[in-house]
């Protein structure tokens, strides 16, 4: 699995990396001031650890954990609670106080965070968030979900972990999200011997979809009944 490669520090180059104090929102300011393109901006003025955490949140998904997120995020404690309160006072992030998910306010202003992140960046951050979910026990569906962001790179632990993944969505009854796994396992990709059970797993994940298909194309299979009709 992606090791994180020291703290993911999604620092601007040549800005500070302290909050500026002196030029931090108002309570009501309006997180909709970044929907027009002005979010990236909008959040440098709210500070480094603020932009760290919005980004870490977003990768997550629109609700994490607090403590998730700050990891991800690679602040500290303190840290982490004074860049929740400035964007909660932006009215960006809301939540994270007595255990509450963290969450964004609207899903419009979700889309304009993602955005606002450098793909290289989203992917380093995809690593490190399937890193820490993995190490805070989460399940390989949830580490999957990230590892699938990532870029191959050979790991043996990926391949597992992407394969225990499909099993579960297999077993849930979710074959499409089975095969995005297994075909991302293959592009890792695993050993030789390794990558003909990887096929073989793949092969058997379509088989629920393409009987489904073809059922009524059989010789014999009976005609499709129209609904309400005996």
């Amino acid at each position: 699995m992606p090791a994180a490669a020291g703290p993911v520090a999604p620092r601007p180059a040549g800005r500070r990396t302290e909050p500026r104090r002196e030029k931090a929102v108002e309570p009501r300011e309006p997180a909709a001031a970044g929907r027009d393109g002005g979010l990236a901006e909008h959040l440098e003025r709210l500070g480094t650890s603020a932009v760290r955490l919005a980004w870490a949140a977003v990768v997550l998904g629109t609700e994490t954990s607090p403590s998730l997120a700050a990891d991800v995020a690679a602040l500290d404690p303190g840290e982490a609670a004074e860049a929740r309160a400035r964007l909660t006072a932006a009215r960006i992030l809301t939540g994270g106080e007595k255990g509450r998910p963290l969450r964004f306010l609207d899903p419009l202003t979700a889309t304009a965070v993602h955005r606002s992140v450098p793909p290289a960046l989203r992917v380093a951050l995809h690593g490190r968030a399937a890193a820490v979910v993995a190490g805070a026990g989460h399940g390989p569906r949830a580490v999957a979900r990230h590892l699938l962001e990532v870029h191959p790179e050979g790991d043996p632990a990926v391949v597992a972990t992407l394969r225990e993944a499909a099993a579960e969505y297999l077993s849930a009854g979710a074959p499409e999200a089975a095969r995005r796994c297994l075909e991302r396992a293959l592009r890792e990709p695993p050993g030789t011997r390794e990558r003909a059970v990887v096929l073989r797993e793949l092969g058997r994940s379509t088989l629920p979809s393409r009987f489904a298909a073809t059922a009524t194309d059989r010789p014999g299979a009976a005609p499709a009944r129209a609904p309400g009709r005996r």
